[in-house]
């Protein structure tokens, strides 16, 4: 279930890690890549521009650079402090209206048709659980008439990475409650996962894990523009990956091969995150 209290403190507790592994790896660099293509396509300069779920500001850095003005809000202190240094750094600042602390699943201090483009990346979307289309409708209602969603979830099939991390234990025993307190199967029929060991040694928020389909459907009234998945096209225990990544002219090959199936019905539900983009 959401617990927005445990979600804040698990994130601040998390501080620059949360910055710094969208870079530490070549399988974090290409997921950046690809969400931000899709800022630089549907928010120009001019616009209105709530970040919603900002963490440490990594894409209203991408909006603020095209000209955009932008209301930075996260639940957790911490990264709404450290997005403000992020920003600073990038020579931005100038293009945020705000930084506000807020939970997605209410944004009451913002008035019905507010923004020209709303942007939801990552997970923020999946740690609302069980109010997730609380999360989305209030993403869409304060979002003007014509106006664009850019939301990104966790992937369910994602789950096919026990078969990528050889975890042998859970694929010995999918039926079995594990420590987890749910079966593999379970997490891959309901897309609810709850919390576990994180790299920073706290238990992850729990979450919900979305299809395609799924996403689509919490978003009917609007005009779904493009549904795309994030790193369709590598393995993120994969080493290659990075060796792949030191060579310029192999990175740009992955780059624009993600970019060019990514849209693709087929793989859509193969990487680990779900983009969804939509005009109210």
């Amino acid at each position: 279930m959401y617990n927005p209290q445990y979600t804040k403190a698990f994130y601040n507790a998390y501080g620059e890690a949360e910055w710094a592994r969208l870079e530490a790896t070549a399988y974090g660099r290409l997921q950046t890549i690809i969400h931000t293509d899709f800022i630089k396509r549907y928010v120009k300069s001019g616009d209105g521009v709530l970040d919603a779920g900002s963490g440490p500001g990594r894409f209203s850095i991408v909006a603020a650079g095209l000209g955009a003005k932008v209301t930075v809000l996260d639940i957790a202190d911490k990264q709404l402090a450290l997005a403000k240094q992020k920003i600073a750094d990038a020579k931005v600042l100038n293009g945020v209206d705000e930084f506000a602390k807020g939970d997605i699943i209410n944004l009451s201090k913002f008035s019905d048709n507010n923004f020209d483009a709303v942007i939801c990346f990552g997970g923020a979307i999946s740690y609302t659980c069980e109010k997730r289309l609380e999360a989305i409708k209030e993403l869409i209602r304060v979002t003007r008439p014509g106006g664009v969603i850019l939301i990104s979830v966790m992937n369910r099939m994602g789950v096919h990475n026990m078969v990528r991390k050889g975890n042998i234990p859970i694929l010995e025993n999918p039926d079995e409650t594990s420590e987890l307190g749910t079966s593999y199967w379970s997490v891959l029929d309901t897309g609810d996962l709850p919390g576990f060991e994180s790299r920073i040694g706290l238990r992850h928020p729990a979450m919900h894990l979305f299809t395609a389909d799924e996403l689509k459907s919490l978003v009917a009234g609007c005009e779904i523009l493009e549904i795309a998945g994030s790193n369709v096209t590598a393995s993120e225990f994969s080493p290659e990956l990075d060796t792949i990544s030191e060579n310029p002219r192999a990175w740009k090959t992955v780059v624009e091969l993600e970019r060019k199936v990514n849209r693709n019905p087929g793989l859509v539900n193969s990487g680990t995150h779900i983009i969804l983009i939509a005009r109210k």
